[in-house]
């Protein structure tokens, strides 16, 4: 199919099918590594504060790897960029069972390069093939996205515990899915975007950086980011500090990647058909607030009800985030703009989250400190949704 024109008929739903694969393999390399970390500890001679490096290191690479990402369309198109980053996810994940610790963290950042791209990418083609049915496809795509982290984070340990498997089984099987992926994307119809290369797109990415609701956007996008990594590698121990056995909290994790399927439908769904995006801002936090605030200090007995409160507050500050991309512009391109900015700044904030919770614990020996600093990183994350859902355009004010 010739570059630029609109997917019709039957390969529109390629192109479906390619967008929600993209959604599923956007996070089991990361969820699938706390699922096997004590045995890859073990086998690698890792120190906590190494391992607890294992878990930043992605999202600090999405937020270096993603700001370039636009620029890349000057090379191939999206289509094709989409098919090479499933493809680098793919070899990222095989290396990290090979050559030690060194195949483990070059695995990681090769893997995470792959994941940037697609990051970028796959909303802003979103937006251009389906610019009226943005808000189910959204729905969906946060939806699968979600899906892939609670496998993700489910099957890796039971996989690593097969006959004649271990932990590297475990995490290189979730490269079957990227080779699926790639596949699915080679076959999709193109897509129009390009690199800005002069004129009004390129004055466009670079009074982003100045303009207030992008950032706003960005902010949002790095802040609950940091919130939702925290608590992917945070929950588990909070849970068995307060008394649950090992295997029901890592089961507990997965249960709240799952349940965050319901408000990743449910949240671009209200987003896409509401007047503003503040209402669902403020159930997406509130949920997650009182379900970390739960976790920590209600009876252990109720802890599987904020576990699940907290999941869907998880999911629909995601599914927001991402929605507000393509809400807050006007064209494809300015919705690649956007996302490469909001992804690289974001995710570069959201590293410092885990990290951050890891140090209060060592040094507070509780979570009462962990409990304040994430209900107020919950404050900002509201405040930055007040002014990112608002019913306009980044530039607006400056066209």
């Amino acid at each position: 199919m010739a570059e630029g024109r609109p997917a019709s008929g039957r390969r529109q739903w390629v192109l479906v099918l390619a967008i929600l694969l993209a959604g599923l393999n956007m996070r089991p390399m990361v969820t699938s590594m706390p699922a096997v970390l004590d045995d890859l500890r073990a086998a690698l001679s890792l120190s906590p504060s190494v391992a607890g490096l294992l878990i930043a290191v992605p999202t600090f690479s999405f937020g270096i790897f993603s700001v370039a990402v636009p620029s890349l369309l000057r090379f191939m198109s999206a289509q094709r960029l989409v098919a090479a980053g499933l493809l680098i996810l793919a070899a990222g994940i095989g290396l990290r069972g090979v050559m030690g610790s060194f195949g483990l963290f070059a695995g990681i950042l090769i893997a995470s390069a792959g994941i940037s791209i697609m990051m970028v990418l796959v909303p802003a083609i979103a937006k251009q093939a389906f610019p009226q049915r943005i808000g189910p496809i959204m729905s969906l795509y946060t939806m699968i996205f979600c899906l892939g982290a609670g496998l993700g984070a489910g099957l890796s340990a039971p996989i690593a515990r097969l006959p004649y498997s271990d932990w590297r089984w475990g995490l290189a099987f979730w490269l079957l899915p990227a080779l699926l992926g790639a596949f699915c994307w080679h076959r999709a119809p193109a897509t129009p975007l390009t690199a800005p290369a002069g004129g009004a797109d390129a004055g466009f990415t670079r009074a982003l950086w100045r303009d207030p609701l992008a950032w706003q956007v960005t902010l949002f996008m790095g802040l609950q980011s940091s919130l939702g990594h925290s608590a992917i590698g945070w929950m588990p121990a909070i849970l068995i500090d307060r008394g649950m056995h090992p295997v029901e909290a890592g089961a507990a994790l997965s249960a709240a990647l799952m349940v965050q399927l319901l408000s990743t439908f449910a949240v671009p769904w209200m987003a896409a058909r509401g007047r503003n995006q503040r209402l669902p801002a403020t159930l997406s936090v509130v949920l997650f607030a009182v379900g970390l605030t739960g976790m920590i200090y209600a009876p252990p007995a109720s802890a599987w009800l904020w576990i699940l409160l907290a999941g869907l507050g998880m999911g629909g500050t995601f599914s927001l985030g991402l929605s507000l991309v393509v809400l807050r512009t006007r064209t494809p391109l300015q919705a690649t703009a956007l996302s490469g900015m909001a992804q690289g700044v974001g995710y570069t904030i959201a590293a410092a989250g885990p990290f951050l919770v890891g140090v209060l614990y060592e040094h507070s020996h509780g979570w009462d400190s962990t409990a304040i600093f994430l209900l107020a990183i919950c404050a900002l994350v509201w405040l930055m949704g007040m002014g990112a859902g608002r019913a306009r355009y980044v530039l607006d004010a400056k066209a």
